[in-house]
């Protein structure tokens, strides 16, 4: 029985006028399958999954309460309406106490058949979303895209505000950290789509043996372990947008499964040989280079220009430099309000950080800017406390010519201005005892201060503490 758009309903009534009535008028709204006899509907249940049931109370050969415990026991997602035939309160109770949704007389008259499946409709629909939002791991809600001022970044803000208007497949490309998820999350907020769900799905992060089931969902009983019927991430995401983080790690069996339902718009869960209907919009991201992939036979060539649609390749924080000091400052106000701090960056330390090259983008200065906020004593950060690492750039490294000396000579200051700040804070600013831990001469230390040009740095930081 192939799903259309809509829900599947089925009607259990052993009067053929109720069956008939009921499948013309639900017919707008879904696929309607009709069973006269407890026996029947017990089958089509076990064999094809229901969103909505309307059961009688009393069948030939079944108790209606009794099925209604046995349906809701093997898929408690479907909404149950019983159907009464007198207007008794203990049966209502009795039914609603056992999980129905709610109950309907069979004196009912069209409007009221029509508004409790549509309320049982909305309750399937703030379910699934439920699931979903206890799914996904907390995001703070200042998530957002930073677009910045380069030109790379006007480049690729044109092409997203584009590809946002439309349904169509993106590829963003990129190496680890610089933001795909949030450009996926850009395209989303300013799709049509923007009221629906956002589900993400790191490919690298889930285990080879359980990828299908976390994509496509399973059945109760259809693999050890699977104690339940568990909706995947394409029907969660339903109507939204699915994000396939990391999708050159989708294993190669799956890739051709994944092809399919982006050609049928079509999934089947594990355990089930129906299809299931699904709308759903695919970002897919990579950091690695899928054409190289391709031309190894690592990943599919048809799936490769299925998800090749709209290709969008996000710079390197390197290469957007001049953005530097507007990540630093949101990240700032972000680690702030967690910590409870209220740090401030130099402009020095700000000018050191735009020297670094960093190889792990954006997520790397995220990461460096909560451990300063979270471990920092003072309420301004400045060059000496930026860790060493950052501040000996493999540029200068490799740099050849005549400034060797030179550099050598800045990168040795650096570590010593860092290293006398930090005794002279630990020693409350004594600066014979300083001397003393240091083993210098206090006249040394003084020399080494002026030498430095520490003495504002000092001055600020005895205020400060």
């Amino acid at each position: 029985m192939k799903t259309k758009a809509g829900f599947q309903i089925l009607v259990v009534d052993d009067d053929p006028s109720i069956l008939e009535m009921m499948k013309f008028i639900l017919n707008s709204y879904g696929s309607v399958t009709v069973a006269d006899n407890g026996t029947d509907a017990r089958n089509l249940f076990h064999k094809f999954e229901y969103d909505i049931v309307l059961l009688d109370f009393l069948l030939p050969d079944t108790n209606g309460l009794e099925l209604l415990k046995e349906f809701k026991e093997y898929h408690p997602r479907t909404e149950i309406i019983m159907i009464t035939h007198v207007r008794d309160v203990k049966t209502a109770v009795q039914c609603i106490k056992e999980g129905a949704f709610d109950y309907l007389n069979k004196d009912f008259v069209e409007d009221d058949l029509i508004s409790i499946v549509l309320r049982a409709a909305e309750k399937l629909k703030s379910t699934k979303e439920m699931m979903y939002l206890r799914s996904e791991v907390e995001r703070l809600t200042e998530q957002d895209f930073i677009v910045g001022y380069s030109e790379k970044m006007a480049e690729i803000m044109n092409i997203l505000d584009r590809a946002a208007e439309t349904s169509a497949t993106v590829l963003l490309n990129g190496e680890s950290g610089t933001g795909k998820e949030l450009a996926a999350r850009y395209l989303h907020n300013h799709s049509k789509r923007a009221d629906k769900p956002f589900v993400a799905v790191n490919m690298a992060s889930i285990p080879d043996n359980l990828v299908e089931s976390n994509l496509f969902g399973h059945e109760k009983g259809s693999f050890t372990g699977a104690l339940k019927t568990t909706y995947g991430k394409f029907e969660i995401a339903n109507g939204g947008t699915l994000f396939l983080d990391e999708i050159a790690d989708l294993k190669f069996e799956l890739q051709s499964k994944l092809l399919r339902v982006m050609q049928e718009s079509e999934i089947e869960r594990i355990g089930k040989s129906e299809p299931i209907h699904v709308d759903v919009r695919i970002i897919a991201a990579t950091h690695r280079d899928l054409k190289e992939l391709v031309t190894a036979g690592e990943f599919r060539d048809d799936l490769f220009f299925r998800l090749n649609v709209i290709p969008i390749t996000l710079p390197t924080l390197s290469e957007r430099i001049e953005d530097l000091p507007l990540f630093v400052n949101f990240f700032l106000k972000r680690y702030n309000r967690k910590y409870g701090r209220n740090l401030k960056v130099s402009d020095e330390a700000l000018s050191a950080l735009s020297k670094y090259e960093w190889p792990g983008n954006i997520r790397e200065l995220e990461n460096l800017i909560a451990r300063l906020v979270a471990i920092h004593s003072s309420d301004e950060i400045f060059v000496e406390d930026i860790p060493i690492d950052y501040q000996i750039t493999d540029t200068v490294l490799d740099s050849g010519g005549d400034s060797h000396r030179d550099r050598l000579k800045a990168a040795t200051d650096s570590f010593e201005r860092s290293f006398i700040l930090r005794v002279l804070e630990k020693e409350h600013w004594h600066h014979e005892n300083t001397a003393l831990k240091l083993g210098i001469h206090r006249k040394t230390l003084e020399y080494k201060v002026k030498k430095l040009n520490l003495a504002k740095i000092i001055d600020q930081r005895r205020r400060d503490n």
